[in-house]
C-alpha cells in the first residue's frame, strides 16, 4: 500500500472520530432539547418558540460564519471550528449550574443551539480541503459512522435521563465538546497546493449576497432540496402519529426510527463507490430525491404498522444517499473561494425545511387530526422539488472527469 493511501486512511479514521462526537454531541443538544426544556419546567408552547427563533438564529449566523472562514487567511477551519466548540462548552457549562428559570434559560439554550449547528459545514469542508489537495478522506464512512454515534448515544441517553434527569444532557454535551476540541485540534491541516483558500491568484470569497447573484442555479437548487426535504422532516418529526395511525405504539416507532438510523451507515459507506460508478453526485442527488417522494408516498399509503416500516427502509436511498451527494455537489460546482458558504447554504436549506415542516405539520395535525392531509402535504411539496432539481440541474453538470464542470453550470 502506498504512502497515500496509509495517509487517506489516516485521515478518514481521525475525521470519523471528529464525526462521531459532533454526532453525539448533535444528539444531546438538538435530538434531547425537548426532554431538556420539559425537565427545566418550559410549556410545550415555551419550547416550540425556544426552538423556533434558536433555529433562526443559526440561519442568520451559519452563511456570516461560512464568509469569514472563506476568507479567512489567519485562521485554518480547524481553528474556528474548535472555537465555536469552546464557546459551545462554556455556554454548556453556564446552562448546568443555572437555576430552573424559564428566560435565562431559554436565551442561554437558544446560543447553544445555534453553536450547535454553525460547526457542521466547517466539519464537512474540513474534509473537503483535504480531498482537493489530493488526499481523498472517505466522507461517506466518516459520515455514516457519526450517524450511526449518534443512534447509539440516543439508546442509551434514554436510560440516562430517566436515572440521573435532564441535567446529564448538558453535562455529556460538555464532555463530548470538550473532547471534540482535541479532535479537530489534531486533525492535520490541507496542503496548501490545491487549496484554493489560501491562492493569492483568487480574489478573496464573495460577499453573501453577491453569492447569491454569481450562483443564481445553485440557490435554485438549494430550494428545490428545501421542498424535496419537506416530507422527511414530516415523517422524521411526527412519526409517533404516523404510526398511531396504523395502529401502532411507541415500541413501532423506536423500531422505526431504529430501521432508519441503522441503514445510513452501509448507505453512506458505499457512497464513493456508487460516486465512482455513476460519476455525478447531481445524478444521486436526483435519485435520492425521487426516494423522498417514494418514502412520502408509501406512507401516505400505510395501512399498517409493515408499511411505515418499508416506508423506513426508504432511508437507504433517500437522506443516507442526499448528505454525502450534496457536500460533492457543492465541492464541484462551487469555486474554491466560496465553497464554505455553499456547504452552509446547503445546509441551512435543510434546516429551513426543518423549521417549515415542523410548524405546519403541528398545525395541520391539529387543525385537521388527520394524518393523511399531513402525508399528502408532504408528497406534494417533495414532487414540485423533485421535478426543479431534474430542471434546474442539466445532466451531468459537474462530473468526476469534467475538470471545467464548474464554469458549465
Amino acid at each position: 500500500m502506498n504512502t497515500s493511501k496509509i495517509l487517506a486512511r489516516r485521515l478518514t479514521t481521525s475525521y470519523a472520530f471528529i464525526q462521531s462526537y459532533y454526532n453525539m454531541s448533535y444528539c444531546c443538544i438538538i435530538g434531547f432539547a425537548t426532554v431538556f426544556l420539559l425537565s427545566r419546567n418550559f410549556t410545550n408552547i415555551q419550547i416550540g418558540i425556544t426552538l423556533a427563533v434558536a433555529n433562526t438564529l443559526s440561519f442568520l449566523c451559519q452563511p456570516v460564519v461560512a464568509a469569514f472562514a472563506d476568507k479567512s487567511k489567519k485562521l485554518a477551519l480547524r481553528n474556528i471550528v474548535a472555537l465555536l466548540l469552546l464557546v459551545l462548552a462554556v455556554l454548556a457549562a453556564i446552562l448546568y449550574m443555572m437555576p430552573n428559570m424559564v428566560l435565562p434559560t431559554a436565551l442561554l439554550y437558544l446560543l447553544l443551539v445555534c453553536c450547535q449547528y454553525l460547526p457542521g459545514p466547517l466539519i464537512t469542508s474540513m474534509a473537503m480541503e483535504h480531498n482537493d489537495a489530493g488526499t481523498e478522506i472517505n466522507f461517506g464512512l466518516a459520515r455514516g459512522i457519526g450517524s450511526f454515534a449518534y443512534a447509539v448515544l440516543s439508546f442509551f441517553m434514554g436510560f440516562l435521563t430517566h436515572r440521573f434527569g435532564g441535567s446529564a444532557i448538558i453535562l455529556i454535551s460538555i464532555v463530548l465538546s470538550l473532547i471534540s476540541i482535541i479532535s479537530v485540534s489534531t486533525f492535520p491541516k490541507a496542503s496548501s497546493v490545491k487549496d484554493d483558500r489560501n491562492d493569492a491568484s483568487k480574489k478573496i470569497g464573495t460577499q453573501l449576497f453577491q453569492f447569491a447573484l454569481n450562483n443564481k442555479r445553485f440557490v435554485m437548487v438549494c430550494i428545490s432540496i428545501t421542498l424535496v426535504y419537506f416530507s422527511h422532516v414530516l415523517l422524521d418529526t411526527y412519526l409517533i402519529q404516523i404510526i398511531q395511525h396504523v395502529g401502532g405504539n411507541s415500541t413501532d416507532v423506536g423500531i422505526g426510527y431504529a430501521i432508519a438510523g441503522g441503514l445510513e451507515l452501509p448507505a453512506m459507506t458505499l457512497f464513493p463507490l456508487l460516486l465512482k460508478k455513476i460519476k455525478s453526485a447531481s445524478t444521486i442527488m436526483k435519485l435520492s430525491a425521487v426516494f423522498f417522494v417514494i418514502r412520502a408516498v408509501i406512507a401516505l399509503l400505510a395501512h399498517n404498522v409493515a408499511w411505515v416500516y418499508v416506508a423506513q427502509c426508504c432511508q437507504f436511498f433517500a437522506f443516507a444517499l442526499l448528505i454525502p451527494a450534496s457536500v460533492y455537489f457543492v465541492d464541484r460546482i462551487i469555486n474554491g473561494e466560496d465553497r464554505v458558504k455553499g456547504q452552509a447554504f446547503m445546509t441551512m436549506s435543510m434546516g429551513i425545511s426543518n423549521v417549515v415542516g415542523t410548524v405546519l405539520g403541528g398545525f395541520m395535525l391539529g387543525a385537521n387530526e388527520n394524518v393523511g392531509v399531513m402525508l399528502g402535504t408532504g408528497v406534494t411539496v417533495s414532487v414540485i422539488g423533485l421535478m426543479m432539481l431534474v430542471l434546474i440541474i442539466p445532466r451531468d453538470v459537474e462530473r468526476v472527469d469534467a475538470p471545467n464542470s464548474a464554469e458549465a453550470f
